[in-house]
Order: structure tokens, then C-alpha cells, then sequence
């Protein structure tokens, strides 16, 4: 019965008396029903599942937690032979489980495991059920194998068996083999050589341990820009002082000036050849003259000629220009210096991408 009713402290012992009637019967039942009680909870008290054929102690109210007390729905004739060796706490540790529910190993498992020293098997497969580290029967306390998940949430599975490998597989075939020094074994235990990566055969073929491919192939010639060379490389000093030409043919070398030779700083020294003008060439220009000439005064003219008493004669200056000559035309001056030989060294290089 499922009744409890909360009694208040002004209520008349009159009104009183069925709901302290139907608390009593709340009580003396344990709660019984087909459900959980929802409200008036209470640490501490019990619901009988009329049901199930349980008894569960409501350890939290908050949210609503039912542990199992006992179990009659197995046919035990009390709740005391149901609750032998059994306390809250116990209900508790077991996750609300009776004790033979964790004895029952089979049922557990699904299977009959070896169960005792001394049992022997071969071809043993176990079947996990749940996560958490498994000490199968059989073997010490430091010999078995652990399938669980980390504190961090990672899942693993280890086997603690000294100087064992832990083997995957699919059918009757070991694909990838772990040894205890962590080496890893592909398409079973081989494990390669050292220096070798494995390299995938697809999805048809199991991978397998290769030598590396070469990054370059032996005699590739690259350019860097470092003193030595690095590690697996030769330095050439065939060539020193050159520049590099980019082509696209066949590559050579050639030129007969070393680099810092031909493009150092150089003085130019020669002479300047002398250049007779020809008239074409000069500047066009005039050149003006002046005389003097004695004229006399004639019979028709109307001005006096020579001084200011009316003389018969004068002396007169004369200025006169020439047609211009010249053309403005321009001209060469030869020079003979010292030859600059631009003949670079150089060593011919191409520009290849990698496939």
C-alpha cells in the first residue's frame, strides 16, 4: 500500500485518525505496489514490489535511488534465507545485485571458463562481456589479460603475462603481433629489420616490413645553400666561381672570367682620336667686315656730303655681311681603351619538378 500522508501540526486528532490509519498501513507494508513510490520520500525506507517479488531500500531521494534488499522471486521460502550474508551496504557494493549473481560465473561470461589450478585447454577464445580488467581462471594474479578502459577514457587491451606477445587476428590468422618488448609484428611475427617501415599492401594482403624508398636517386645533383653537405650527400668541387644559366637543352659549362673577376669594379682607360671639322659639321654662322670709302658731292644731289661748311668731298665707313656657312651637322671622335672581357664562367642548370 502506497498511502503515506503528511499530517499537519493544527490538524484535529478527529481528522487525524484515517491518514495516521492509512501511514500505519503505508509503513507495515514497506511501500508495497507495482511501482516506486514518487512522493513523501524517505532515506531509509523500504518499497516491497509486489510485482517483482523484491525488496529495495531507497538509499537516495534525490534523484530516487532503490537498492535491492531481497529477492523472493526465486522461490526462497523467507526474506530472511533471501538476505543470508547480506546487509544495505552489501545490496550497495553489489550495484543492488544478490551475492549468487556474481557467483554464477557462466552465466556471467556465456561460458563455462577453466575454473581451478590445474585445468588445462588448448585453443582457449574468451569472450568479453563487459569492460573492466578479467583474471581468467587458471592463471596468478600477475598472468592475465586485461581488456578495459583507462581512467582518460582510452580502451586497451594488454596481455600481463611475462615475456608473452598479445596476437590480432581474423579467423584462423595471425595478422599483427605485439612482443613484450613492443616490437610489432606484421602478417604474424615479422617483425622486419631495423631502418624498415611497413608499408601497406591494401586492403586484399596483409602489410609487410620495406626498406625505405630513396628520397633522391643516387647521383641526383641538387643545389643548397650551406657550407657542407648534408648527411648522405657529397659535396662536388668541380666547379667554383661560376654562375648558373637556365636552359632547356643539353647541359654544359663554359665562359673564361671567373664571377667575382668579371663583376668586380674596373677603371676604363683609353684615348680620345682628334676629329677635323668639315663645313657640314660646324655651327651655321656669318662673318661681318667694314671699309672705308671716299665719295664726292655730285651735281644732283640734295644733301651735304663731307663736313658742315658744305666740303666737295667725304670719307664714308662702310659695314658689310657675309652669306652664313656652316651645316650644325654631327661628328665621331674614334677612342681606343682597354678591353672589359664579360665572359662569365657559368655552369649550366635546368628546372625539373618532382613526379
Amino acid at each position: 500500500m502506497q498511502n503515506f500522508t503528511t499530517i499537519s501540526s493544527s490538524e484535529t486528532l478527529t481528522n487525524s485518525l484515517s491518514p495516521l490509519l492509512n501511514n500505519d498501513r503505508t509503513a507495515l507494508s514497506n511501500s508495497s505496489g507495482s511501482a516506486f513510490p514518487t512522493t513523501e520520500l524517505q532515506i531509509g525506507m523500504k518499497c516491497w514490489r509486489t510485482d517483482q517479488q523484491k525488496l529495495y531500500l531507497l538509499t537516495s531521494a534525490s534523484p530516487a535511488t532503490w537498492v535491492l534488499l531481497a529477492d523472493l522471486s526465486s522461490g526462497s521460502v523467507s526474506v530472511a534465507l533471501a538476505t543470508l550474508a547480506q546487509s544495505a551496504n552489501d545490496a550497495a557494493a553489489l550495484n543492488g545485485q544478490l551475492p549468487s549473481y556474481y557467483t554464477d560465473i557462466p552465466a556471467r561470461l556465456g561460458f563455462t571458463p577453466l575454473n581451478k589450478a590445474g585445468d588445462t585447454a588448448t585453443g582457449l577464445q574468451y569472450q568479453v562481456r563487459a569492460t573492466g580488467a578479467f583474471n581468467y581462471w587458471g592463471l596468478t594474479a600477475a598472468n592475465y589479460l586485461l581488456v578495459g578502459q583507462s581512467s582518460t577514457g582510452d580502451a586497451y587491451v594488454k596481455n600481463a603475462y611475462p615475456g608473452k606477445s598479445l596476437i590480432l587476428g581474423a579467423g584462423n590468422t595471425d595478422h599483427l603481433v605485439v612482443n613484450s618488448t613492443g616490437a610489432v609484428g606484421a602478417g604474424g611475427a615479422n617483425f622486419g629489420t631495423a631502418g624498415q617501415v611497413l608499408t601497406s599492401a591494401g586492403s586484399t594482403a596483409p602489410p609487410s616490413w620495406q626498406a625505405p624508398p630513396e628520397e633522391f636517386a643516387s647521383g641526383t645533383r641538387l643545389l643548397f645553400q650551406q657550407t657542407a653537405a648534408p648527411t648522405g650527400w657529397t659535396k662536388d668541387s668541380t666547379h667554383n666561381d661560376k654562375a648558373l644559366r637556365v636552359i632547356n637543352g643539353t647541359v654544359t659549362s663554359g665562359g673564361s672570367v671567373a664571377f667575382t673577376t668579371a663583376f668586380a669594379q674596373q677603371t676604363v682607360n683609353g684615348t680620345v682620336g682628334a676629329t677635323t671639322l668639315t663645313e657640314a659639321q660646324i655651327p651655321s654662322h656669318t662673318h661681318s667686315y667694314g671699309w672705308y670709302q671716299s665719295v664726292s658731292k655730285g651735281s644732283t644731289g640734295t644733301r651735304p656730303v663731307g663736313a658742315a661748311n658744305g666740303g666737295s668731298s667725304a670719307t664714308v665707313a662702310l659695314n658689310q655681311v657675309v652669306s652664313a656657312t656652316g651645316g650644325g651637322g654631327s661628328h665621331n671622335h674614334t677612342f681606343t681603351g682597354t678591353a672589359i672581357n664579360l665572359a662569365v664562367q657559368y655552369v649550366d642548370v635546368i628546372i625539373a619538378t618532382k613526379n
